[in-house]
């Protein structure tokens, strides 16, 4: 898919969801955020977990997509917002910086040659105690055969875990009962480092 087309895609799908409520598995992360200073939240999409964070407390969050910024939220005072246009693996992650990493149902969608950078980036640029939380697609999602996505099986998400604390590490696997029928399967992580 080139970026254009890339891009196009990602548009549409926040222009659907850009009403939704924040991601469940991001409100039950939050309550193991000892320090709500700083946020990445990695795919934000609509924003509206960006916004979430924000409106949680977080003194700052950044936000990186592929899209340009998709709409205005409101910041509370004493809080910021830095939005990053730009691909996961382009983006330079900080060390030892963020108190929370959100990646909702978004590295999947990293090439598999990107996928171990990033997840190193990712743990590196987590504080001690900082929370990890995201989803990895297992190997029985519809879209296993996509080339330009990673998936995971069981095993593999156990090693890639096994350097944090797991708080939660939940295989879910479901058929959507409209008229797609998508099949998912994925692992939905709360960790910490």
């Amino acid at each position: 898919m080139d970026t254009s087309d890339e891009i196009q895609k990602w548009k549409t799908y926040q222009v659907r969801t850009e009403n939704n409520k924040p991601r469940p598995l991001l409100v039950e992360a939050l309550k193991y955020v000892q320090d709500k200073n700083i946020a990445l939240d990695l795919g934000a999409g609509a924003l509206n977990d960006t916004e979430y964070l924000l409106k949680s407390g977080f003194k700052e969050v950044t936000a990186v997509d592929i899209t340009k910024q998709f709409r205005e939220i409101t910041i509370p005072a004493k809080s910021k917002l830095l939005y990053i246009q730009t691909r996961f693996n382009e983006y330079e992650f900080p060390s030892d910086y963020f108190n929370i990493i959100s990646a909702q149902y978004a590295l999947p969608f990293l090439k598999k040659e990107d996928f171990k950078k990033v997840w190193t980036h990712i743990r590196d640029a987590l504080k001690t105690g900082g929370i990890f939380t995201g989803q990895f697609f297992g190997t029985r999602d519809d879209w296993f055969e996509k080339s330009e996505m990673v998936f995971h099986s069981q095993n593999e998400v156990s090693e890639l875990v096994r350097e944090f604390d797991i708080i939660k590490q939940e295989e879910r696997e479901y058929t959507e009962q409209d008229e797609r029928k998508k099949h998912w399967h994925y692992f939905d992580l709360i960790l910490r480092k």
